[in-house]
């Protein structure tokens, strides 16, 4: 005879908004599946890479401020829906839209990117990925950068679905066609002495 177990609720957006609010560490968490997960303390090259991909982004956005860039401290929904059970913060976002200086989150992303370390690849390659391809409809991009070694992993919205384009050279461009945006390899590793 089998017996049935209880699995713990799932805990919503509301719920975390809640969580966020009596935490008193400086830690940093996302909502993963209606589980709250704490984000692991970035490396230098982890901000390094960060930082210069949001540079290149900025840099090349038209200055009309039509569309922007958030750099890890903004998290992505998707709808504003507090009964949702996903609330993950990439690394770089790129939205388009009106700003509303009141949220703490974006519904509408372009352009997602995660820079991968070895503890949170998991997530990054699996749960975060699935979401970001699923839930998403405005999403069209979705860079998986690893700090360890010179690789992007593009993934490009297409009528057909996802494609998937890997690049390795400094050489190589990562192309965000739906923005006109494209950033060299060299550009993205800079300043990073482990990557290549």
């Amino acid at each position: 005879m089998s017996e049935a177990i209880a699995l713990p609720p799932l805990q919503t957006i509301a719920a975390f908004d809640a969580f966020l609010v009596d935490q008193r560490d400086e830690g940093a968490w996302e909502l993963l599946g209606g589980e709250f997960v704490a984000m692991t303390n970035p490396s230098l090259a982890h901000e390094e890479i960060a930082g210069n991909l949001a540079a290149a982004f900025r840099a090349q956005l038209p200055g009309d401020r039509r569309c922007r860039v958030a750099a890890g401290g903004v998290r992505v929904q998707a709808s504003d829906d507090e009964r949702g059970v996903y609330a993950p913060r990439p690394d770089v976002m790129v939205w388009c839209g009106p700003m509303r200086p009141d949220r703490h989150h974006v519904t509408t992303p372009m352009i997602i990117a995660e820079v991968l370390f070895p503890s949170s690849m998991d997530h990054d390659r699996g749960t975060k990925l699935r979401f970001y391809k699923s839930a998403l409809p405005t999403l069209r991009h979705i860079a998986l950068v690893y700090q360890d070694q010179m690789r992007v992993e593009l993934y490009n919205r297409t009528g057909l679905g996802w494609e998937l384009e890997v690049l390795t050279r400094p050489e190589d461009r990562a192309m965000f066609a739906s923005l006109l945006l494209e950033v060299p390899l060299a550009n993205i590793y800079a300043g990073v002495e482990q990557a290549g």
